[in-house]
């Protein structure tokens, strides 16, 4: 809550920042203005999923490795003071392995045909069942952030910067690999067990009435787009390094972090996930005449 409070805290602060700085801007000689630059850069990216709630379906998820790629422009308002804005593509996401609620339509709706008749409950959303295997989250977005950066030097330029982003959901897949046996319960000692087609209680021999149904493949992609919100607003807060190359060219590195303030489920019962990263660049830039 902490980490979330602060993110908003800076991405108020730069919103209402920029309008000023821009209006101290236009009383600036026209021989003191500072050029426009243009740039794109490529880069890594670890994205996360945070869930404060431990809900069953979204905890002790890692971060996932990805890619992201932009264009951008940055508007000097002085030798300290910059507005820079972007375009992103950015991959995000997490991982799972181990016990975990399943997916298992058409399984439970067998079994809700006689649990009740042996006194257990339902199989529903609220009490899954569950399995051991991997899961991952493939979510990916088209970032657009506004960020206030400061800086030092001039050759060789460091700053940092702050700023909210908003984020438009272009697909969501969850891909599934493993095999392996169902369970009732978590900690996987209550093995689902399906009724015996053989069984004749006049004829013991032909086994019990009930038998595991054995280790199930459960690779797949799922399409969970429409599962999930369409739009993200977060923010971002980092640092980076420039280094001229020629008069107008340069290139640079970036390090940051950025956080989702929206929960990304439409249904809280699967979980309020917000997602964040952090994000490492390499970039090339140009100065406007």
């Amino acid at each position: 809550m902490m980490k979330r409070s602060l993110l908003k805290s800076i991405a108020i602060a730069c919103l209402l920042y920029a309008p000023f700085t821009f209006s101290q801007n236009s009383d600036i000689d026209e021989t003191e203005k500072k050029p426009i630059k243009v740039g794109v850069k490529a880069g890594f990216s670890l994205g996360n999923l945070t869930d404060g709630n431990d809900n069953i379906y979204t905890k002790e998820y890692e971060s996932k490795s990805g890619m992201d790629v932009g264009v951008q422009v940055t508007f000097s308002i002085n030798d300290l003071i910059s507005i820079q804005t972007e375009i992103n593509y950015t991959d995000r996401g997490g991982t799972r392995k181990g016990m975990q609620p399943a997916p298992s339509d058409e399984l439970s709706g067998m079994l809700n045909q006689f649990l009740p008749l042996i006194g257990m409950p339902l199989v529903t959303d609220q009490n899954p069942l569950y399995a051991d295997f991997d899961s991952e989250f493939d979510i990916d977005y088209i970032e657009v952030p506004v960020l206030v950066q400061f800086g030092w030097g001039d050759d060789l330029r460091f700053h940092i910067e702050a700023g909210p982003y908003i984020g438009y959901m272009l697909c969501a897949t969850q891909k599934t690999m493993g095999n392996s046996e169902f369970y009732y319960d978590e900690a996987g000692t209550n093995e689902v067990v399906v009724p015996n087609p053989y069984f004749d209680p006049t004829n013991p021999a032909n086994g019990p009435q009930f038998v595991p149904i054995g280790a199930q493949d459960l690779t797949a992609d799922t399409d969970i787009t429409d599962d999930l919100r369409t739009i993200n607003f977060g923010g971002i807060i980092g640092l980076g390094l420039s280094k001229n190359i020629s008069d107008k060219s340069s290139l640079f590195l970036n390090a940051r972090g950025s956080y989702g303030f929206t929960a990304i489920q439409f249904d809280e019962t699967f979980g309020q996930s917000h997602i964040g990263g952090v994000v490492f660049s390499l970039g090339y830039a140009y100065a406007l005449d």
